[in-house]
This record gives C-alpha cells, structure tokens and sequence, in this order.
C-alpha cells in the first residue's frame, strides 16, 4: 500500500516557501565558483526534497532550485543550449553530475538554511 508523505509542520512550510522565493541554490554555487555573474542568479523557485535512496528525507530536507537546475526548463529568451552553456548542468542531467557541479545535497540544504536566516535577519 502507498502511504503520502505527511503535510509539512508549520516550521517546515515557513521554509518551503521562504526557499522559494529566494534564490537558486545551485546559481549561488556557480557564483561561488566564479562561473556565473550575480546577476545571472534565478530568484523564485522550484524547493527540490533531497532524497536518501528513493524516499523523500522529510519537508526540512531540500532546497531551492530555478526551472533549469530542477526540471532542465530553458530560461526565457534562451534557447537550451544557450541555457546549458551558462547555467551548467541539470538534476535532470543526472545526480552525480549535478552534485559533483554544485554539491552535496547537505551542502546544498546548509547553504539554503543560512541564505535563509540571512534574509530573515535583513
């Protein structure tokens, strides 16, 4: 029998949503990198559940995602190719290939967390 995930705390739903509407974890990376100019970073996203085999690890346990780094969506005006040159690769170009670009999926979900209490602090 399936058995849904439950609903997220209130907790967990204030940082879904404060997720986003904050920026693209992975274009923060490539920042870091110095591969990708600031103003190239996608604000309001998809919140991508990190998962531990196949199963979700919980609402506290993902991070934000632009249409691109999640679901390999071009950016308006680009076309894919254009948006693969720039933004890098997808998730949906492969788990190993995304985490190896940008991170572990606990870096990933740390630097949500302090991007997170950054911009509630400001």
């Amino acid at each position: 029998m399936w058995s849904k995930a439950p609903p997220p705390t209130a907790a967990e739903a204030a940082r879904i949503e404060a997720s986003k509407v904050g920026p693209c974890m992975a274009c923060l990376s490539l920042v870091a990198q110095d591969l990708l100019g600031p103003r190239l970073v996608v604000y309001g996203c998809d919140y991508n559940h990190a998962k531990s085999g196949n199963k979700r690890r919980g609402h506290a346990f993902g991070y934000a995602l632009c249409v691109w780094h999640h679901r390999r969506h071009p950016m308006p005006g680009k076309t894919f190719a254009q948006t693969r040159e720039i933004y890098g690769p997808s998730l949906m170009d492969g788990s190993r290939t995304f985490h190896e670009t940008y991170g572990t999926d606990d870096e990933l979900i740390a630097q949500q967390t302090f991007i997170n209490e950054q911009r509630q602090a400001a």
